[in-house]
């Protein structure tokens, strides 16, 4: 039996939308799969039917553990520092050397998010194995746009091009932790040029978000592939807390508000800015406490843990988020407007795209968030029908979609290369 080993370094957001590919890849290639993540990973990917291992680390503690992580996400404007790199190089110490000691009964391995693809290629390549990286946000250089974690900035074709290139240089820091990688795996060293070009000429990366959203560039290379998006798997044990449902059914659609994993310090004040939005729109809410802890009072809030987005969304009037590519994509699906409050990294790129479709309104952005546009946006969003009409038609198009049937036959292409050639080593 094919064992298929899939690494997920990084949020929830990082690890839900593999479940579902995950079930898809077991169930069409009847293959053996696994999920390699961070512990507090381990019910969601069980749940799913799906063999769990464990990457080191708790990425809501670190962030919180560190002023860097905090000002990072806080928004402060920060030189990267030599204490700040330091500390993100240390803070995937071992990482690698974890994936290769989750993989090495892989025949596959595919690494997803920022921190999959920089150490997945070599790990992969010391176990002697086919292997592809996995993205949610658009990973390869184009001149359609700039990188998304840096800037929602287009400047022109070429310039874009050029901010590709400065980060992908960027990389560099993280030279040190790879070449000592390289080492603790039995691989000869390798400058990072090299590496780096036979990555871009032969690595595949397959995108899981929607063509509706973002087009497949023109000027990608043939295996950077675009599938659609992976849906969670869902949890067929989930039952809605009664308070929740009782509070849903009794009253107007309420508006959902929530950041996921946005581990700010700044909750009390967000919440607060929250309750007083919320209570000049003079709308029901739902809270999501999540990794800022909001919590807000009110007769007409009630405040929620962790509820599937599948079943929270289609029950809603509107979405207020920080548009991470999970629950943009969850919104996008249910076909609810946004209100978009981005913070950082890929989260403005959905927000503006989420805005310039017609499903949401303009981004507030979180670090600069105020009650009264809060409350002026919530209003709009719900009284303005367009924005509805087009989240629905976006949602039409999306569920039409078979982002994980896509991705599949793309990691099967990959298994076939390899069992044909494995056949002339004797494997």
């Amino acid at each position: 039996m094919t064992t298929i080993v899939i690494t997920a370094y990084g949020t929830r957001g990082d690890v839900a939308p593999l479940t579902g590919l995950g079930i898809r890849l077991r169930n069409n290639l009847s293959a053996h799969v696994v999920i390699a993540a961070q512990g507090p990973y381990a019910h969601a990917v069980r749940a799913s039917g799906l063999e769990f291992r464990t990457l080191p680390g708790d990425t809501e503690a670190a962030t919180r553990d560190s002023e860097h992580g905090q000002a990072l996400v806080d928004g402060a404007r920060m030189r990267p520092s030599r204490a700040a790199l330091d500390e993100m190089r240390t803070g995937l110490a071992g990482v690698g050397e974890a994936m290769a000691a989750t993989a090495q009964d892989a025949d596959v391995l595919l690494a997803e998010g920022p921190v999959g693809t920089l150490l997945g290629y070599h790990v992969a390549e010391a176990l002697g194995i086919p292997s592809a990286g996995l993205s949610l946000q658009p990973a390869c250089p184009t001149a359609d746009f700039a990188p998304p974690p840096l800037t929602i900035r287009s400047f022109g074709g070429s310039g874009n091009r050029l901010v590709w290139r400065l980060a992908a240089w960027g990389e560099r820091i993280y030279t040190p932790l790879i070449d000592d990688l390289r080492h603790n795996l039995g691989l000869a060293p390798s400058p990072q040029r090299r590496y780096r070009d036979a990555r871009a000429k032969r690595w595949p990366i397959v995108h899981g978000y929607s063509r509706h959203l973002v087009a497949r560039p023109r000027d990608w290379r043939a295996h950077w592939h675009l599938s659609g998006y992976w849906w969670p798997a869902d949890d067929e044990t989930w039952l809605p807390p009664q308070e929740l449902a009782e509070f849903i059914d009794n009253g107007p659609a309420p508006v959902f508000i929530g950041f996921g994993s946005t581990a700010t310090s700044k909750g009390r004040e967000l919440s607060e800015t929250i309750t007083t939005a919320i209570r000049r729109a003079g709308v029901r809410a739902v809270v999501q406490r999540g990794w800022a802890g909001l919590s807000c009072g009110g007769d007409d809030v009630i405040t929620v843990d962790d509820v599937p987005h599948s079943w929270l969304f289609p029950r809603m009037a509107a979405v207020v988020h920080h548009c991470g590519a999970g629950t943009t994509a969850a919104a996008l699906r249910a076909g609810v407007p946004s209100i978009p409050v981005p913070g950082i990294m890929d989260q403005p790129f959905w927000a503006d795209r989420l805005s310039r479709l017609g499903a949401a309104c303009a981004p507030l952005p979180r670090t600069s968030l105020r009650a009264e546009e809060l409350s002026a946006s919530i209003t709009n969003v719900i009284t303005e029908t367009r924005y509805r009409q087009e989240a629905q038609r976006l949602s039409r198009l999306i569920r039409d979609e078979d982002g994980a049937g896509a991705a599949t036959d793309i990691i099967a292409a990959l298994l076939e290369t390899t069992t044909t050639k494995g056949a002339h080593h004797g494997h």
